[in-house]
Formats: structure tokens, C-alpha cells, sequence
């Protein structure tokens, strides 16, 4: 028997399979047309998560084509000043979501970056739009970028950090400054010359001294400067554990006092300003700022969690052993640890075990917390700059 009627007869069963394939995926393919119909908008976001099924075990010139089509139609959606916000919003989402290749993680779609920036750098481009942008642009710092782009989108971030907004945009500005640090995490580099790493000095610093200014205030805090506390101590804190996310060890010329002073400075400054605002109603919010502050500091020294050993890449383990620097730094340890286990345990005196499915309570008073606080305070102040 021949086997060429076999052969023949399975090339058309694949070329068949193959064209429905091709149907299916034509006739599956986003409409962004609809994307622009007000009546839509609704709908938007789910046809936004649904892109990715679209490039389902395409790869090759298949879905370049395909990528160079959808980038298009998400470019002219979020640029057209005519369509919803909203709309607007999550398409350029979607430019940040696009994939060049799927995988563990997947490649981000490297045309994209480009106009991710531009976007976000036009000085008319709505908040809204830049911070969408934002966060794709940060999405490819976690997925990687060419060595080419990574300095100008550490500029990028580190421009976003330090900017000051105008007072009616301070809490969303916030998130852009929030959500910078992200990025700079992401990239785990100190920058050239250590660029990344002084910036974020400085800006630990700033919110330290805003802390400090309002803790040497007479009368008592306002609501509004109460949460202006809440904002300061939330972004410094972010800050000092984006330190610790950075590589240390391929580093050189790190000025290891400035970090130490900083890490010091701001542990006191939050201690100092919490004790001035601590009330009864208060207890949980105070607990929860001084654990964010000092596990944050924590994690910007040995780059890990408080009951954990310092990574080869931290600020901790680029020290000399013997050095001064270290030496600040295993006092402010020790002070982190015993107010942690304040928190949790209350007076050493009055400390006992846990009974198991016990309710969670404070198991210290407000005088107690008062002083726990000024006692951490003043055992970092007496360990002065050398």
C-alpha cells in the first residue's frame, strides 16, 4: 500500500486545523473600537484582563503582528482626549500589561516602555494617565528593561520621589512617590555614583526633619498635621526599606555613616513624635507606625525581616566587621528588638506567657508606652554621630 495517499491526506487534516485556528483567533481578537463607545466603559476593565488570552501559544512573526496591532489600538485609545477617563486609564494599563513572550516570568513588551515614559514625562498628561503609566513602567523595572533604558528610568523614579506637590494634590502624589520606591526596589541597583542611594537619603532625611519640626511644636497637632505624621512616616519608612533592597555588595564608595545616621535619625524622629501624639484612642495606630518605621529600617539595613540574618547584598554586610558604622548600627538593632517585644509582650517585669486562643490585647498602659518610647529615644541619642 502507498503511503503517499496517507501522507497527503494528513497535510490537509493539519493545514485544516491549522486555518481554524487562525479563524478562531481572528474572530476572537479584541475589538477596540468598543473600547470607545461611552456605554462600554464598564466593560472595559474585563476586556483589559482578557488581552493576555488573545496571545495564547502565539509566539514568532505571529505575535509580533499581533503586539504591533494591539499597541497601536491602545496608544490611539489612551491618547484621544474624546474618550472616558476611565477608558483612557485602562488602556494605558493595558500597554503596560503587553508581553513580548509568556513564560516565568514572561518578557514585557520592550516598545512599550518607551511610550510608557513619554507619556508619563508629557507635562499634559492628566495624573490619572501618568500614574497608569507609572505603574507600567514599574512592571517592567520588576520584569527587567535593557541596560540601555535603566538609567533614564531610575532618573525617572528618583525625579518622581523627590518632587514636591502642590498641597491639593499631596495625597496623590503620594501613591506616584509610593509607588517609585516600588520601581527603585525592583532594580536593586544604588545607580552610578550611588545616585539612587542618595536620593533616597535625602528623602529620608526631609521627612525625619518634617517629623522633628512638628514633634518641637508647643501646642498639639492638628487632624490635618496628624495625618501629614501618618504620610511622612509611611513614605520614609518605604524609602528606607527600598535601601534595603538595593545591592550593596557590587558597590563602592557608599557613605556607610550618612546611611546609619539616617536609619538612627528617623527611628528617633518616629519615636519622639509618636510619644507626643500617643493617647488612649490612639494605642493601635501608634503601634502600627513604630512597627512600620522600624521593621522598614530593619529591612534597609540587613535587607530582610527583623528575625532574620542580614543577605550577603545588605548595607549591614558590606561593613566592616570592627567598623564604627556597625557597631551604631547593632545598638539600633537591640533598641528595635526590645521595642518589638514591648509591643508584643509589654514590661519585662510584668511579661508572662501567652495562654493559647487568648484574645489579642496591649499588655502595656499608656504611661508604659510613653516611656518605652522615650527610653528608645534617648538610647539612640546617646549613641551620637562619630
Amino acid at each position: 500500500m502507498s503511503l503517499r495517499p496517507f501522507i497527503l491526506g494528513f497535510i490537509a487534516v493539519v493545514a485544516v486545523f491549522l486555518s481554524a485556528k487562525n479563524l478562531a483567533q481572528a474572530q476572537t481578537a479584541t475589538n477596540f473600537a468598543a473600547w470607545k463607545e461611552p456605554q462600554n466603559a464598564d466593560a472595559v476593565p474585563n476586556w483589559a484582563r482578557r488581552i493576555p488570552r488573545d496571545f495564547r501559544d502565539l509566539t514568532g512573526t505571529a505575535r509580533e503582528e499581533l503586539l504591533a496591532q494591539y499597541f497601536a489600538a491602545l496608544k490611539e485609545i489612551s491618547d484621544d482626549s474624546e474618550v472616558l477617563p476611565s477608558t483612557r486609564y485602562n488602556a494605558i494599563l493595558a500597554v503596560g500589561q503587553l508581553e513580548s513572550a509568556s513564560g516565568n516570568p514572561p518578557t514585557a513588551y520592550p516598545a512599550a516602555l518607551l511610550y510608557l515614559i513619554e507619556v508619563y514625562q508629557h507635562e499634559d498628561s492628566p495624573l490619572y494617565l501618568k500614574y497608569g503609566a507609572l505603574l507600567g513602567i514599574v512592571r517592567h523595572a520588576i520584569l527587567g528593561i535593557d541596560s540601555e533604558q535603566q538609567d533614564n528610568v531610575i532618573d525617572l523614579l528618583l525625579e518622581t520621589v523627590s518632587t514636591q506637590s502642590m498641597p491639593t494634590e499631596m495625597d496623590v502624589w503620594d501613591w506616584f512617590r509610593l509607588t517609585a520606591l516600588d520601581g527603585l526596589s525592583a532594580l536593586k541597583t544604588v545607580g552610578a555614583e550611588n545616585k539612587a542611594a542618595r536620593e533616597l537619603l535625602t528623602m529620608i532625611n526631609h521627612k525625619s526633619q518634617k517629623l522633628n519640626d512638628l514633634y518641637r511644636k508647643e501646642k498639639a497637632l492638628t487632624r490635618e498635621e496628624n495625618q501629614y505624621v501618618s504620610r511622612l512616616i509611611e513614605l520614609a519608612s518605604k524609602a528606607a526599606k527600598t535601601l534595603g533592597d538595593l545591592d550593596f555588595k557590587s558597590a563602592s564608595d557608599i557613605d556607610a555613616k550618612a546611611i546609619t545616621d539616617a536609619f538612627i535619625a528617623l527611628t528617633r524622629a518616629v519615636c519622639d513624635i509618636k510619644c507626643k501624639t500617643a493617647t488612649d484612642s490612639t494605642f493601635p495606630q501608634v503601634v502600627v507606625h513604630v512597627k512600620i518605621c522600624t521593621h522598614s529600617v530593619v529591612w534597609g539595613m540587613r535587607g530582610g525581616l527583623l528575625t532574620g540574618r542580614p543577605t550577603e547584598n545588605s548595607f549591614y554586610a558590606s561593613l566592616e566587621s570592627e567598623s564604627p558604622e556597625k557597631k551604631r548600627l547593632d545598638v539600633l538593632m537591640a533598641e528595635i528588638v526590645e521595642l518589638t517585644t514591648f509591643f508584643d509582650e509589654g514590661e519585662k517585669e510584668k511579661r508572662a506567657v501567652a495562654l493559647p486562643n487568648s484574645p489579642k490585647e496591649f499588655r502595656f498602659n499608656l504611661f508604659e508606652l510613653h516611656d518605652v518610647l522615650k527610653k528608645c529615644s534617648a538610647a539612640l541619642d546617646a549613641a551620637p554621630p562619630l
